[in-house]
C-alpha cells in the first residue's frame, strides 16, 4: 500500500464519517478510485444535499474541512495538500450562507470531530484501503460497529445484498461511474 492511497483512505473516510456524524447521513458513496474529471485520487460524494437547510450546509463545511484535518492525523507536514477542491466547495457554502467570518469556527469543528470519531475514521478507511469503494450504508455500518453499535452488522449488508453491491462496486472500479 501506497502512503498516498492510505492518507487519501483517511481523508476520504474523515469526509463521510464527520458528515454522518453532523448530518445523519454519509452523503453517498466514496472511493479511493482515479477521478474521471482530475485523474485525483480519491471522492466522497454528497448525493443528500439541501441547500435550504441551514443544519446541512454547516454539515457539508465541516465535512469539506475534516479531510484536511485526517490528513494531519496521520502527517502534521501534509496541512491542506490535495484538498483544493473541498477548500473551493466550503467556500462557495460559507459563501452562499453568508458565513466566511465562521470559516475558523467550521475548521476548529471539523478538527474536534476528526479527533472524536478517530476510530470511526480509520475502521472506514482500512476498508476502504481493502475494497477500493464503498456505498453510503457500508460507510454508516462501519462507523457505526467502530462506535460500538452492536447491531451494526457489515457482514449481514453484505450477505443480504452481496450480489447487487458487488455489481455496482465492479461497475464503478471499472469506470462505469455510479456502476449502473
Amino acid at each position: 500500500m501506497t502512503d498516498i492511497l492510505r492518507i487519501t483512505a483517511h481523508h476520504e473516510a474523515a469526509h463521510a464519517v464527520v458528515l454522518y456524524r453532523t448530518a445523519g447521513h454519509a452523503g453517498g458513496h466514496m472511493s479511493i478510485v482515479a477521478r474521471p474529471d482530475s485523474g485525483g485520487l480519491g471522492h466522497a460524494a454528497d448525493g443528500g444535499s439541501d441547500s435550504s437547510n441551514m443544519d446541512h450546509l454547516e454539515a457539508v463545511v465541516i465535512s469539506c474541512y475534516a479531510g484536511a484535518c485526517a490528513r494531519r492525523q496521520i502527517d502534521a507536514g501534509h496541512g491542506d495538500d490535495g484538498c483544493d477542491r473541498d477548500n473551493e466547495m466550503a467556500g462557495d457554502v460559507l459563501h452562499l450562507a453568508g458565513w466566511e467570518h465562521r470559516e475558523r469556527e467550521f475548521r476548529e469543528r471539523a478538527d474536534i470531530l476528526v479527533r472524536r470519531h478517530w476510530l470511526e475514521i480509520v475502521a472506514v478507511a482500512e476498508e476502504l484501503l481493502r475494497v477500493h469503494a464503498l456505498d453510503m450504508t457500508e460507510i454508516e455500518l462501519i462507523a457505526d460497529a467502530a462506535a460500538g453499535d452492536p447491531d451494526a452488522s457489515l457482514v449481514q449488508y453484505r450477505a443480504n445484498f452481496g450480489p447487487s453491491l458487488e455489481k455496482w462496486r465492479a461497475g464503478f472500479l471499472s469506470g462505469g461511474g455510479d456502476g449502473k
